[in-house]
């Protein structure tokens, strides 16, 4: 199960018991818990428990058609909360100064229950809108706060009041004052060349906004209780030496967890006072009973331990909200949800006080919860996350920690609520192995036929054994969750999963200019010879090599200096309580505090890198079709009056993803030398960074970014997505695609990787197409593919959406490693979505 301790873990756990029953005359909070649950298990089903016309299954349909229909809003409740509070800690530490006003945004901001709400706790003061974070940038804000109700993506209203405050009372106190100022004053002019000028490597989610990207310690929140972790706590205190300066920073650490602690506490009870209230008031018998128990869970949760599947359920959303209320970070992920929430479940329904169907219902109002919280980015970090994604990614199935296979009846429940929910989030993550149960793979087959990308499917062969290279222990690696995207990591780790993204298609760019920038025309890159210098391919290698280098170094040094300004400015509590080894050390994440620290850039453009490579080699190498200095012309021309050659280029040149060696070996090279130039550099909190092909939606913004490109790209048109072949250039179907991408070696990539496939809906529409389906990612399986997701939706049908998106309002296609609402991602993604090869079986 996530969050199971090891030995040493456990003896400690039994230390903390004892000392505190004799002091305290009662037993830890989570003492007895595994005794309250039923063990055994729940047969299961694998059909849907819920039909259409059932009043449970009918309840969630109304909370799923509510949420699609609501307008993201920009409330400043919690800023205002912030900056109040911030005025009035003016020099104390800053973990005192960040857990007071946690206390106050949490006791501060509006608490509501909306109609049929099972689950309750929201974001913002509006369903499905956005609070502001002006501790972390408030510039860009200023700059953009008129354009966010009509920009060309992630819109937001704000209404005339929203301004006027934010531009009289909280802007003018934030200014020089937040982390992005803080980054900002540590940038080289070296990394200012490849970071904006070029746009070699963006690093735009953390520089201004939170880290996130963590899988928390549920199962302990859930067993413990917030009074549990306040025991484990209040343990480690009465043992420092406050003399000892190292102690002394402890114990302010360990002093801002017991108050947020207590936080979330009256958070929690703020919502059963306001489910009482209501309660008194409402005149329909069956909600009000409805209210007193929402108000019987929050009074209980998450400050207890949970006693039964709904009280966990509620807990959960507490636990998975806060962090998304305060540390402005995404990709907050739920992780094996089906492995913790287990043994309550079995519990409820073997004792009779739960039937499946009512189950299904909780599940399913709590998976509309995930849908509600969303964040505002400045337009160009908009560019690099299109569509509001939150990353909170639930995974089902997979091994467990003992490597057997996981898969339980609350795996089906929950392919059975995302069936029924069809919507942007959770990112939803099916694991996979060589013994998965059958019935199992069918199902996730059919439910990614519905057509929303989701589940997307992860290797556990592949990604346990590159998890184990990096040093975590068999048994945590085999505990892995998918974070965010596709990124990989246990409770225990503390990953900044998102280290950047990095342009490879830029970086032949350079090799091929001597490091000049053909956008700007400014050198931005170590000089590395004129194109005339370079007489053979393994010049150009060798030249592109030392660009990437350099740009890697920029890129590492910049994620520390980042990582730094977050320690100093933005330490996390909340999060640091709820991840492996922070308690024990006395450490804040941002600090080093988590078991495992590792830092993970992602590599983009790398099918346009190895196509472009591949062409100077086989046309001005190998067929010399034209010198390298005329090719050089011709991509300065952008092939203006160029464009035979282009078509040349595009045709006869072979293109990774039709299983042909030539090419799919140089995409391999381009691959393993991103994934060695990381190797020996230590991130700011003491791990090492990896790397990832996991583009998000930079893969535009990067394009935008890159001049013409030798595989026929033209100057600033989008890049290849993730390990996908460029679009339209897959031509074998996808056996032969799935081959070219195992070429590159997953097991050397912990962080994961995105591929994407897109497929005719009509294949599947039968049991036979679902076999030859479950079939192929067999296959794919065995090939040692680390990750694959698939779009089920005809071109034709995302054209009609370009023209009529109030009809399509609730078509949810997948972009990179997340789902979006179609009409809330930019035009230019949607086309990318369009254009991708679609295969049949």
């Amino acid at each position: 199960m996530q969050g199971r301790p090891d030995q040493k873990d456990t003896v400690q756990r039994d230390r903390i018991e004892d000392a505190y029953s004799k002091k305290n005359g009662r037993p830890l909070m989570t003492a007895g818990v595994d005794k309250n649950l039923v063990k055994g298990s729940v047969a299961i089903e694998p059909e849907h428990v819920l039909k259409p016309g059932m009043k449970e299954y009918e309840r969630g349909q109304r909370l799923r058609k509510r949420v699609i229909s609501a307008s993201p809003y920009i409330f400043l409740e919690r800023a205002r909360i912030v900056t109040r509070a911030y005025r009035e800690t003016e020099n104390r530490h800053i973990l005192t100064r960040r857990a007071g006003a946690f206390d106050r945004i949490l006791k501060g901001i509006s608490v509501y229950i909306l109609d049929d709400e099972l689950i309750v706790g929201h974001q913002a003061g509006r369903q499905r809108s956005a609070p502001l974070f002006p501790e972390f940038a408030v510039e860009w804000i200023n700059n953009e706060i008129d354009t966010f109700e009509n920009r060309s993506q992630d819109r937001f209203i704000v209404p005339p009041a929203v301004k006027e405050e934010f531009r009289e009372e909280i802007y003018p106190y934030w200014r020089g004052r937040t982390l992005g100022d803080r980054v900002f004053s540590y940038m080289t002019d070296e990394i200012r060349l490849q970071r904006f000028v070029a746009t070699v490597f963006s690093v735009g989610g953390h520089e201004e906004h939170g880290l996130g990207h963590v899988a928390l310690d549920y199962e302990k929140a859930l067993k413990l209780g917030l009074e549990g972790i306040k025991d484990e706590i209040n343990y480690q205190v009465e043992h420092l030496d406050i003399w000892k300066s190292d102690d002394y920073k402890k114990k302010l650490f360990y002093d801002s967890c017991l108050t947020i602690c207590d936080s979330v506490i009256a958070f929690s009870r703020r919502y059963a006072a306001r489910a009482r209230e209501m309660a008194v008031v409402e005149d329909s018998p069956e909600r009000k009973n409805e209210l007193l128990r929402i108000a019987e869970n929050c009074e209980r949760v998450p400050r207890f331990p949970a006693r039964d599947f709904y009280e966990a359920l509620q807990s959960f959303w507490f636990v998975q909200l806060v962090p998304q209320i305060y540390d402005n970070g995404v990709s907050i992920s739920p992780g094996r949800f089906d492995q913790y929430m287990y043994p309550y479940y079995v519990s409820d329904i073997n004792e009779g006080r739960l039937t499946k169907a009512k189950a299904q219902e909780l599940l399913e109002a709590m998976w509309v919860k995930h849908t509600e919280p969303i964040k505002v980015y400045a337009a160009f970090d908009a560019a690099f996350h299109a569509g509001y994604p939150m990353g909170q990614n639930l995974c089902i199935s997979g091994i467990g920690p003992d490597g057997q296979d996981a898969t339980n009846d609350m795996s089906y429940r929950l392919l059975e609520a995302h069936s029924h929910m069809l919507l942007m989030q959770p990112n939803f993550t099916a694991r996979l192995h060589l013994t998965s149960p059958h019935e199992f793979l069918i199902k996730v087959c059919e439910a990614i036929k519905l057509g929303n990308g989701m589940p997307q499917i992860t290797n556990d062969e592949v990604v346990v054994t590159a998890l184990t290279t990096i040093g975590l222990p068999l048994e945590e690696a085999r505990d892995y969750v998918p974070v965010g995207c596709v990124e990989t990591a246990p409770p225990n780790v503390w990953g900044r999963l998102n280290g950047g993204y990095f342009n490879l298609a830029k970086i032949v760019e350079l090799a091929l200019s001597n490091g000049v920038c053909r956008i700007t025309g400014e050198q931005v890159g170590p000089r590395t010879g004129d194109p005339g210098t370079l007489k053979t391919f393994e010049d150009v290698m060798g030249a592109f090599t030392k660009q990437l280098k350099y740009g890697i170094e920029k890129l590492v040094t910049w994620d520390n200096l980042v990582d730094m300004a977050h320690a100093q400015l933005m330490p996390t509590p909340f999060t640091s309580v709820l991840v492996g080894d922070c308690v024990q050390k006395g450490k804040d994440v941002t600090e080093g505090g988590a078991r495992h620290n590792y830092t993970a850039p992602y590599g983009v453009g790398i099918a346009n890198a190895g196509n472009s490579l591949c062409v100077v080699k086989k046309m001005v190498f190998e067929e010399k079709e034209l010198t390298i200095e005329e090719l050089v012309e011709v991509l300065d021309s952008n092939y203006e009056g160029k464009e035979d050659l282009r078509q040349l280029f595009i045709n006869k040149v072979p293109k990774y993803g039709n299983d042909i060696p030539e090419v799919d070996l140089i995409v391999k090279r381009v691959a393993d030398i991103f994934l060695d130039s990381l190797k020996g550099y230590e991130t700011y909190r003491g791990g090492p960074f990896v790397g990832s092909f996991i583009p998000v939606a930079s893969y535009v913004a990067m394009g935008m970014a890159t001049g013409a490109t030798p595989d026929g790209r033209k100057k600033k048109e989008r890049l290849a997505d993730g390990i996908s072949p460029t679009d339209g250039t897959d031509l074998k179907g996808p056996t032969a695609v799935f081959k070219s991408v195992c070429t590159i070696d997953h097991r050397r990539i912990p962080n994961g990787v995105i591929f994407n496939q897109k497929l005719d809906p009509g294949v599947l529409s039968t049991p036979e197409g679902i076999k030859k389906f479950a079939d192929l990612i067999v296959s794919y399986i065995k090939l040692g593919g680390g990750h694959v997701q698939f779009n089920v939706v005809s071109a034709d049908v995302l054209k009609e959406a370009q023209n009529d998106p109030e009809k399509y309002r609730g078509l949810v296609v997948r972009v990179a490693g997340y789902s979006a609402f179609f009409n809330e991602i930019h035009r230019d993604v949607q086309n990318s979505i369009i254009e991708r090869t679609q295969h049949i079986l």
